[in-house]
């Protein structure tokens, strides 16, 4: 009787260790936790994040993300302000930033294009940026990369602010552009037209990037981090770029990674918002080249002088970064 006794108690001290084994701290809490400030809301176009979180990219840095979304000038901010470290934001932001005295440094070009172009309905017959004189044209706002974008198109086709109105409609371009409240209207090149396009509407798409090359988004953190952690920049640079290049190799397995984190994206027009993916892999830079960025920056910021939302230039070199980029 003792042998199985003794037995029951070795086997009972072992189950108890396993318990306590089990509720021991996991290898996550091992990871450093870092923030990304991500625009907008929740979306299929930021999917290279959550391909990164979910295949593993961003802990075999010996890092656990969190993401935030949010407005993109209140981000910039917080990020130039050092009381945040990194964000995605577009190349107007960052010159802007700069010009203000925040010390905001593009680190990843994430877009080799520029997302933003006008479209029409085909019955409009609105092809190039000259067609645009005369018309009614709507745009979420006198505001960010889209009021930016459409004001370096209309400059390039030689047009002043008579030629054309402008009319703020938000973020409602098909069904304004649908119900003929403006001829044609600014949008992001991936969003609107897939959308248009699957309600069965032939159009024409002007893309800003077919006639100047300007920067788009891409990562950005400030000054103090390079300088200060510099090995933290080039691991977040890593994973992401990491998972940029599975995004863009595997978009179906993308999708179905980015149904984690988009709510109801499962419920959607899935053909919409895959094609809104497909669109978006288009402009994705996944071999980043040095010599491509600077005559992009300079064209940005040739655009914001040229608007006003500069009152002199800065030193575009310093807005970007590709030494951290390690490939």
């Amino acid at each position: 009787m003792k042998r199985p006794l003794f037995l029951l108690i070795i086997m009972t001290i072992l189950a108890l260790s396993a318990c306590q084994a089990g509720s021991a701290p996991t290898a996550n809490a091992q990871l450093r936790e870092i923030a990304i400030n991500l625009t907008y809301i929740p979306n299929v176009q930021f999917a290279p994040f959550y391909v990164a979180i979910e295949k593993g990219y961003f802990a075999e840095e010996g890092l656990q993300v969190k993401l935030n979304y949010g407005n993109e000038a209140d981000m910039i901010a917080l990020v130039g302000s050092g009381k945040e470290q990194f964000m995605i934001a577009s190349g107007e932001q960052v010159l802007m930033a700069r010009a203000q005295g925040l010390p905001v440094v593009s680190v990843y070009p994430w877009y080799k294009k520029f997302p933003v172009g006008v479209v029409s309905l085909k019955e409009q017959n609105i092809q190039t940026p000259q067609d645009l004189k005369g018309k009614v044209i709507g745009l979420p706002g006198l505001y960010g990369a889209s009021y930016i974008g459409f004001e370096a198109l209309a400059n390039y086709a030689g047009l002043s602010d008579a030629d054309y109105t402008l009319s703020s409609i938000g973020f409602t371009q098909v069904e304004a552009l649908v119900s003929q409240t403006v001829d044609a209207a600014v949008i992001y090149l991936p969003n609107e037209p897939s959308q248009l396009r699957a309600l069965g509407y032939e159009i024409n798409v002007i893309a800003v990037s077919d006639y100047l090359d300007l920067v788009g988004n891409s990562l950005v953190t400030n000054e103090e981090t390079i300088a200060n952690d510099p090995g933290l920049v080039r691991s977040v640079v890593k994973a992401f770029y990491r998972g940029v290049k599975a995004a863009a190799e595997n978009p179906e397995e993308a999708f179905a990674i980015c149904a984690k984190y988009v709510e109801n994206l499962t419920e959607a027009d899935q053909a919409v918002q895959q094609a809104v993916l497909a669109e978006s892999i288009k402009l994705w830079e996944t071999d980043p080249q040095p010599g491509s960025q600077q005559e992009r920056w300079e064209n940005m910021q040739q655009v914001l002088l040229q608007l006003g939302l500069m009152s002199q230039p800065v030193d575009v070199q310093g807005a970007y970064s590709l030494s951290l980029i390690h490939i």
